[in-house]
């Protein structure tokens, strides 16, 4: 590579990390628990990366139970995203889910502009995909108020579905990490049908702020409504 190109590069990434998102390099400790016990702990960070030579995200999920509760019904589910950084979409994604008896392995990658491989199944796509945790951090890189509505594609093993997101309300948040005033926000489906498995919904508190710290999040599931309270902050980098 000629000196020139080199500089050009060198300019190329320095100006995107120049104007990388004030989370990027964030990472944010939960307690997990249900209404009347905890559960165990969930960790979402994310930093820069690159994949096949291309500048990424590199988003981090994990989720794991406490001791007690893995007597009954042990969790330990890890998912690695890496998402474009212009606005935040997969690129390429691996997932390892050990819940209970039921242990699965997932990846998923786009290939060009209009191809989504998921396992071995094959998906046209005509806009970008989001995994949903994803494009919680794509929210957060916008200005959000209170009646805004979102769309984006999100991808399973078994197809591809339209998902919308509403800012539905404010509400005052108290947690380990202090007390925040935060937006709600609430994923729907516009074909009527679960957002997640089990008949699962999601609820997300971001703060009210430049950052849009994602306060509280609740899931339901098979088991109960699992509720995840931020903790502690901490920075990777």
């Amino acid at each position: 590579m000629s000196k020139h190109k080199k500089y050009l590069l060198f300019l190329l990434i320095t100006s995107i990390w120049a104007i990388s998102p004030n989370f990027v390099g964030e990472e944010l400790h939960y307690s997990a628990g249900f209404r009347l016990f905890p559960a165990g702990n969930a960790i979402l960070s994310l930093k820069s990366d690159s994949l096949n030579g291309k500048l990424t995200y590199l988003l981090s999920t994990s989720v794991k139970t406490n001791s007690f509760l893995d007597n009954f019904y042990e969790v330990r589910d890890e998912t690695l995203s890496w998402l474009n950084v212009e606005d935040f979409s997969l690129l390429k994604a691996v997932k390892k889910i050990r819940e209970g008896k039921y242990h699965r392995n997932h990846s998923a990658h786009i290939s060009g502009d209009s191809l989504l491989i998921w396992n071995k199944k094959y998906f046209t796509i005509t806009d970008p995909v989001y995994d949903p945790i994803a494009f919680i951090y794509f929210l957060r890189s916008q200005k959000l108020s209170l009646g805004d509505t979102f769309h984006f594609l999100s991808a399973s093993e078994k197809k591809i579905r339209e998902v919308g997101v509403n800012i539905t309300g404010k509400e005052s948040i108290n947690v380990s990490a202090g007390s925040f005033d935060c937006l709600k926000v609430e994923p729907v489906s516009p074909d009527g049908l679960p957002l997640l498995k089990n008949n699962g919904e999601l609820r997300v508190w971001l703060s009210n702020d430049d950052i849009k710290m994602p306060v509280k999040i609740e899931m339901k599931t098979n088991v109960g409504t699992m509720v995840m309270k931020l903790k502690e902050i901490k920075h990777i980098y």
